[in-house]
């Protein structure tokens, strides 16, 4: 018996392996040219991309003219916990979120009233954070809409406060900075 095998035993095996490596090589150049495609659709494709938080009705059309009666009532519900909801260190801010939300008329006015009042005296003596909760909000269709908000605001340590107000919010164009696409007009506060 022959210890050296012969260059033919050698070359039989040579052929399986590549055989076997230039078909590896195909199928990887296969999967790349696959994943290169999909790459081109990702990226190239004309989309906007909204990020939505959860229980958030944003809608997807930018300029449409109608509004649904869910829009408005999460509007109104994130004016009311914008404006409410507070504590030391982020009253201005909700503020200026809240009244982001206004017309520029009601911005101007609704800023001189709570620079003028006591408010912000309150907010700097408040220790924790004033939650506002949100019973009930009424959305009447027409136009403008109209949305009746009614809730508690708790203040930490005291007797919640009943606050009833009615809302007239008017349809504007969808932007980034207002993609709701709804401006408030008018804000009336009931006396309890």
């Amino acid at each position: 018996m022959r210890t050296n095998p012969e260059y033919y035993e050698f070359y039989g095996e040579l052929i399986k392996s590549n055989i076997f490596l230039k078909r590896l090589v195909m199928i990887l150049v296969g999967v790349n040219l696959l994943l290169a495609f999909i790459a081109y659709l990702g990226f190239s494709r004309p989309v906007e991309t909204f990020l939505v938080k959860e229980g958030f009705a944003y809608a997807t059309t930018p300029y449409g003219e109608t509004r649904s009666v869910h829009e408005v009532r999460q509007f109104a519900q994130t004016f009311a916990k914008n404006l409410l909801e507070f504590n030391r260190e982020n009253f201005n801010e909700r503020i200026k979120l809240a009244l982001q939300m206004c017309s520029t008329e009601l911005e101007v006015l609704m800023y001189n009233t709570i620079k003028t009042s006591e408010i912000p005296k309150i907010v700097q003596n408040t220790p924790g954070t004033v939650k506002f909760n949100v019973e009930e909000i009424r959305v009447t269709q027409g136009d403008p809409f109209n949305a009746h908000v009614s809730g508690l605001q708790v203040f930490p340590g005291q007797q919640p406060i009943p606050l009833r107000f009615t809302l007239t919010i008017n349809v504007v164009n969808r932007t980034d900075a207002n993609p709701f696409g709804l401006r408030i007009i008018n804000y009336t506060q009931e006396k309890t």
